[in-house]
């Protein structure tokens, strides 16, 4: 056997070799890949089978449990429709929406201060059924206040609309939108009592003296309209018919008397003097 044959017998061998550890690496690879896939984490989840608006109560047969990856979850998910059976929505929340503890709560969580955004104020005035358009104004409407003032004294009222697109948050004690229906709203002698408007601060000021001194009314605003397509109007203290500021009492200026000069002055009876045998009365 000859050099170049037992060289060639060498390459085969180490070729074969090679290509069995080759094989062997590969199937341990694919061998350890494989559990990885069939190990993904399947979480249950609940999806909404319908659209829910915001505020409504939830019931069990408008949810659906699903199974989905754990990576795909949304936060804080429940697992089970019995743990928002009898819940209030949050938000609204379209059909195949995951419902999650953030979108869900309690009935009281749903209250006024959760309608307020940072930096409104709440105000309530009285109002019947003239004075809230006929009872049809509804909260979530936008609504402009307006304050008539009465002079008196055969002086023609004059009317000032002093907040424009408030909202309404309440009508009474009703958060919600009610029914139009033959028996009306609660409230006295069949109106509604108050209507909570949401208000800056400032607003909130001024609603205070106008309800004071003036007569309010509500005018119902557009949807379409924006809010500040025109100008509130502005409402001052003399606008209110009050009394003139009275006048100025300062007293006049004195004039400074002169001193009375020395000579003027009489002089008091003098002192006694004794000069020897002289007896005088003098300074």
């Amino acid at each position: 056997m000859n050099t170049r044959r037992i060289t060639l017998i060498v390459a085969v061998v180490l070729a074969v070799g090679t290509g069995v550890l080759t094989l062997k690496y590969l199937s341990s690879i694919n061998q350890q890949a494989a559990p990885v896939a069939t190990q993904t984490e399947m979480k249950s989840v609940v999806i909404t089978n319908r659209d829910i608006a915001v505020r409504s109560k939830i019931t069990a047969d408008m949810l659906t449990k699903v199974t989905r990856p754990a990576a795909e979850a949304e936060p804080q998910a429940i697992s089970d429709p019995k743990q928002a059976d009898g819940d209030v929505a949050l938000i609204a929340m379209p059909a195949g929406s995951t419902v999650t503890l953030t979108k869900i709560g309690q009935p009281g969580e749903v209250g006024l201060t959760a309608r307020l955004k940072p930096g409104m104020r709440a105000v309530s005035i009285p109002v019947d059924r003239v004075k809230a358009v006929s009872n049809l104004v509804q909260p979530g409407d936008r609504v402009d206040v307006l304050a008539a003032v009465n002079k008196g004294n055969g002086i023609p009222p004059k009317t000032f609309t002093i907040i424009r697109g408030a909202l309404v948050l309440a009508i009474g004690q009703q958060l919600e939108q009610i029914q139009q229906s033959a028996s009306p709203p609660p409230g006295d002698a069949g109106g509604s009592p108050t209507v909570t408007l949401g208000v800056t601060p400032q607003q909130a000021d001024l609603l205070t003296v106008a309800d004071l001194n003036t007569t309010l009314r509500l005018a119902l605003r557009s949807p379409q309209e924006p809010v500040s397509s025109l100008p509130a109007e502005t409402l001052t203290f003399a606008d209110l018919g009050g009394p003139p500021a009275p006048a100025s009492t300062v007293p006049p200026p004195t004039v400074p008397v002169p001193a009375p000069s020395v000579s003027s002055v009489k002089k008091a009876s003098g002192v006694p003097v004794i000069d020897g045998d002289r007896y005088t009365s003098g300074s």
